[in-house]
């Protein structure tokens, strides 16, 4: 395991996309920054950090996998390892640890660009309500690498079923700007059936939200115990699915 490990992780930082997902993310913070009014809200979710995480994620976990079919390296990676599990572990956990990295720029570069724009009007030790905004930050943050291990794992499993970078990036736009909306949507047309419907994995994308604002809870319907363990049931769910399609598949 560790040397699939590092295998991939030297393939992984020699990837251009690498520093171009580094590169993307600030320029998008920097939009945002720049576009919107400064707010503490715009600091807790770190200048739209937590919506653009998710979505290089998924397009970074299927193109990880996808380049090996696309250059024809699968066979030798098998030849090396023919333990379909480590490397299909050793990839998942770069990525994982990838969405630690961005994560940890996204809130370094919030500091700063708070710092630039306002100066020290929006103390980290800021009372908001009952939370500072260091608190709220730390929140959001947790909240974001909870739904990196789910996008992270969606995105694997869906590579390995569709075959198609694209669809894959596709899907994970259409689940960051619609994904939540029309969970609520569904549960509001189908009040009865709420109970179950709130359950869905559309449903888990609140957890970024709900982490921070315990309102969100009433457009959720899950408590933050439920909504964390319901987003980690389906991120293990996707790994194991994600692994028995890369079993069984083709080289």
């Amino acid at each position: 395991m560790k040397t699939s490990l590092r295998t991939e992780y030297y393939k992984f930082i020699h990837q251009k996309a690498f520093p171009v997902s580094l590169l993307v993310l600030l320029l998008l913070m920097v939009y945002s920054a720049l576009t919107a009014k400064l707010t503490t809200t715009q600091i807790i979710f770190e200048f739209g950090a937590v919506q653009w995480i998710p979505i290089i994620l998924i397009a970074m976990s299927s193109d990880f996998f996808a380049m090996e079919y696309r250059h024809h390296t699968i066979s030798l990676l098998l030849y090396k390892n023919p333990n379909k599990w480590q490397i299909y572990c050793a990839k998942l956990l770069i990525i994982i640890l990838h969405s630690l990295i961005l994560s940890l720029v996204a809130t370094s570069f919030t500091v700063l660009l708070k710092w630039l724009l306002a100066g020290h009007r929006y103390h980290l030790l800021t009372q908001l309500g009952q939370q500072t905004l260091l608190s709220s930050m730390l929140a959001n943050i947790g909240g974001t690498l909870i739904y990196a291990l789910f996008i992270v794992t969606l995105g694997f499993m869906l590579i390995m079923l569709l075959h198609l970078n694209a669809a894959v990036i596709g899907i994970g736009l259409a689940l960051g700007f619609l994904g939540a909306g029309f969970s609520v949507a569904l549960m509001t047309a189908l009040p009865s059936l709420s109970h179950v419907i709130r359950w869905n994995p559309l449903n888990m994308i609140f957890v970024t939200s709900q982490l921070v604002n315990p309102l969100y809870s009433q457009a959720s319907h899950l408590s933050n115990p439920q909504i964390i363990s319901g987003t980690l049931i389906y991120a293990l769910l996707f790994t194991l699915i994600g692994y028995l399609l890369f079993k069984r598949r083709r080289v």
